[in-house]
């Protein structure tokens, strides 16, 4: 299984102008156009907020709340829409909501899967891992549930309903009063892009293909009514495991701005940021047609720099990350030997989270793949413990410290 990575990254600024300069999460509330400058991102034709780039509302859509959403009336006459009504489903009960303009990498359509509690306004959206792709090769090898899609049927045999975080009965588990989201994984492109590629064959054995790389697009809509579902949401935790954590943290923006009354808070479950071998990121920016914050700069060659950038841009929310130093999955899908994606780990935690006072990290030596899985047993250096560590995460307590070995 492989993985990857990209950019973005949020909280909401003061209010922009069309003239405010270059456009970045710093200057601008709205969104950023092709020329750089900021919009307040209310136009149909420049809608958006979080300084993400500026959408164009069409299919009859309209620029609401900086959101392009379908009106009421499209609603009343039954038109398909994914985006604008709250998911209705019994508390504490898994509930999938499909999404029929939503895309897997086959084309067919997908959804998410809510778990909701009145315990609190707290939500924990989980984004599944699962590889990526960018090529004929890779995408015949190594990204879940391309070719097979994933919808209800899917979801209902699911194991991980059963995971750790989604288990209310621990009384140690920092998210059981949370109310829980989903989110599959079947696009190839953690949960990042906006393309579909027709990939040539590469010799007899792997054959050309088509790939929806939707992850971005389809996040999109999701988080249309999953704010309406969750509109007074005081805490929202994004987070993720292996692709799911980068995606994690390319889309934190995105989830931002959803929600710019509450506290949206990160964590990543081992993906660490680190920049790839030879040409693999600019291919992967190809492929998946990812779009640079444009604050963000050099981190189209460097994505090494896009951790720091995120955690300042948003200096009042918490930025976790869970990694082993020579993990074996993300060291292949960088094209490293374990020395040197070690070596480069721990860089990162110097520039990146040793340098930043809202970013923390839990650094485990060895060649092990994601750790939420074992939240309740995983013991970290110093003895601290995953659990521990997490609360305190939760908590936003002074005891939350990064440690390493």
């Amino acid at each position: 299984m492989r993985l990857s990575l990209l950019l973005l990254s949020l909280s909401l600024a003061s209010a922009c102008s069309t003239t405010a300069g270059t456009c970045s999460i710093v200057n601008c509330g709205g969104c950023c156009d092709a020329d750089g400058q900021c919009r307040e991102g209310t136009s149909g034709d420049a809608c958006g907020a979080g300084a993400l780039n500026c959408n164009t509302c069409s299919g009859g859509q309209v620029c609401t709340d900086k959101r392009c959403v379908l009106p009421m009336q499209a609603f009343d006459a039954g038109t398909p829409v994914d985006a604008g009504m709250p998911i209705v489903a019994p508390l504490e009960t898994w509930t999938w909501a499909g999404f029929p303009t939503s895309a897997c990498g086959n084309g067919s359509p997908t959804g998410v899967g809510v778990n909701i509690t009145a315990r609190s306004r707290d939500v924990f959206i989980y984004l599944m891992g699962g590889g990526a792709c960018w090529s004929s090769l890779t995408c015949a090898f190594a990204a879940t549930n391309l070719s097979t899609g994933y919808g209800e049927a899917s979801f209902a045999g699911d194991t991980i309903k059963q995971a750790p975080p989604f288990d209310r009965a621990v009384a140690a588990n920092p998210f059981k009063d949370m109310s829980y989201v989903f989110v599959p994984y079947c696009t190839g492109d953690v949960h990042a892009g906006d393309n579909i590629v027709n990939y040539p064959a590469q010799g007899p054995q792997v054959p050309a293909r088509t790939v929806h790389h939707k992850g971005g697009k389809n996040l999109d809509a999701f988080l249309g009514r999953l704010h309406d579902t969750f509109p007074d949401a005081t805490r929202v935790f994004l987070s993720g495991s292996s692709a799911g954590a980068f995606g994690a943290q390319l889309n934190y923006q995105r989830v931002a701005a959803a929600w710019p009354n509450a506290e949206v808070h990160l964590l990543a479950d081992c993906a660490q940021i680190v920049n790839p071998a030879g040409t693999l990121l600019t291919e992967w920016i190809g492929a998946w047609n990812l779009s640079i914050p444009p604050g963000c700069t050099g981190c189209a060659t460097d994505f090494s720099l896009f951790p720091k950038y995120l955690h300042d841009s948003a200096p009042n929310r918490r930025f976790g990350l869970l990694a082993y130093t020579q993990d074996g999955t993300l060291r292949q899908f960088s094209g490293y030997d374990g020395p040197t994606f070690e070596q480069r780990t721990l860089a990162l935690a110097t520039s990146s989270y040793d340098s930043t006072s809202n970013a923390k990290y839990f650094i485990v030596g060895g060649s092990d793949h994601v750790m939420l899985g074992e939240l309740q047993t995983l013991q970290g250096p110093r003895g601290t413990t995953l659990v521990s560590w997490l609360q305190a995460f939760v908590r936003g307590e002074a005891s939350w410290q990064s440690v390493k070995p």
